[in-house]
C-alpha cells in the first residue's frame, strides 16, 4: 500500500506533484490524467445529460464521484473502507468548485450487505472494483433490482485472467529499457532471458490475481450479458499503469512524452489484437428499459 501525505487531494482539477507519493500515478499530474483522468473521461461518455441520481459502488477516495457531481448529477459513493471515505469526504468539503456542485454523500458500507430498501438509482458504476467482490451474479442482480426503468449500469473491470504471452513479452521489453537505463524502480530486475523474464512476470501476474481472490473474466461478464441489455463493450489500455508505478525519469519532460507513448502503444495493439487487454468496459441498460 502506497503511504500518503496526510493533505493527499486525489481531485482531477487540482492535480499537482506529490513528490513523496513514488509508486501512485498521482505523483505527477500527467501521469494522474493519463490514469485516473481517462477512466473518468471513458465512464463519463456513457453518462446522459440529463440530471441523474448516480451509485458509485467501490468510490476509493471519490475522484469519479466528485466529478459527476459537479457534472449536476446528485452522487452517493459508498466504499467498505474508513479511511478512503474519510479522504473523499474531506476533499469534497476543500471543493473549490461545491457552491455549483450537486449533492455528493459518501457512505461506509459493503454493497454485498447494503440495506438497499426504498433506494433506486439511474446509473451504478462501478470503477475496477467488480473483481474484488464475492459472488458477482448475486451483486449484479442487487444493482439490477436498483436500477429504475431506464437505468444503466457502467462496468469498467480489471481482468487478470486475461493477461498472456504476448502482453508479458510487450511489458518485458518496456520495462527492460526503463531498467537499463536506470529508470525503473525494483527490488528485482528483470534478466537478459526474455523467456526466464517472460514466465516469471506471468506467473507473478497470475498467482497476485488467485491469491487475492480476484474474479475471473467469465465470472463478471457472463452475468453482465445476462442481466443488462449491452450497449457498449471495449477493451482499453491497462497494462501500462504497472510501467508507471515503478518508471522513475528525471527529465519531466521525457517521462511526460515516454508515458504518453507507452499508453498510446498499448491501445494500437489492442485495436491490432498484437497483444492480449485485461481492462475491459461494459455499458448495459435494464432489460425492460429504453435506451436512455
Amino acid at each position: 500500500m502506497v503511504e500518503l501525505p496526510r493533505d493527499f487531494t486525489p481531485d482531477l482539477r487540482r492535480l499537482k506533484t506529490w513528490p513523496t507519493i513514488e509508486s501512485s500515478p498521482w505523483r505527477q499530474p500527467y501521469l494522474a490524467d493519463l490514469t485516473y483522468g481517462e477512466l473518468y473521461r471513458l465512464a463519463d461518455g456513457f453518462v446522459p445529460r440529463r440530471k441523474l441520481r448516480i451509485l458509485e459502488v467501490g468510490c476509493g477516495r471519490g475522484f469519479l464521484s466528485l466529478e459527476l457531481a459537479r457534472k449536476g448529477h446528485e452522487v452517493l459513493g459508498i466504499d467498505l473502507d474508513e479511511e478512503v471515505v474519510k479522504t473523499a469526504r474531506r476533499v469534497m468539503k476543500s471543493d473549490p468548485y461545491k457552491s455549483k456542485r450537486a449533492t455528493l454523500e459518501y457512505e461506509v458500507a459493503d454493497f454485498s450487505s447494503w440495506n438497499t430498501v426504498g433506494k433506486s438509482y439511474d446509473l451504478v458504476i462501478f470503477n475496477r472494483v467488480l473483481h474484488h467482490i464475492p459472488r458477482p451474479n448475486s451483486v449484479l442482480d442487487k444493482v439490477k433490482h436498483l436500477l429504475t426503468f431506464r437505468g444503466r449500469i457502467i462496468c469498467i473491470e480489471y481482468a487478470y485472467d486475461r493477461f498472456e504471452r504476448r502482453s508479458a513479452t510487450w511489458f518485458y521489453h518496456i520495462r527492460r529499457v526503463l531498467e537499463q537505463a536506470g529508470w525503473f524502480a525494483s527490488s528485482k530486475p528483470l534478466s537478459d532471458n526474455i523467456q526466464v523474464s517472460v514466465n516469471r512476470i506471468m506467473k507473478d501476474w497470475h498467482e497476485h490475481g488467485r491469491r487475492e481472490g480476484l474474479n475471473r473474466f467469465k465470472e463478471m461478464h457472463e452475468p453482465l450479458r445476462k442481466l443488462f441489455r449491452e450497449r457498449y463493450f471495449s477493451w482499453e489500455p491497462y497494462i501500462f499503469w504497472d510501467i508507471f508505478m515503478g518508471m522513475r525519469i528525471p527529465s519531466v519532460e521525457t517521462e511526460m512524452g515516454f508515458a504518453r507513448s507507452i499508453q498510446a502503444m498499448e491501445r494500437a495493439l489492442i485495436e491490432k489484437a498484437a497483444i492480449g487487454p485485461i481492462l475491459f468496459c461494459f455499458v448495459g441498460d435494464v432489460l425492460s428499459g429504453k435506451h436512455i
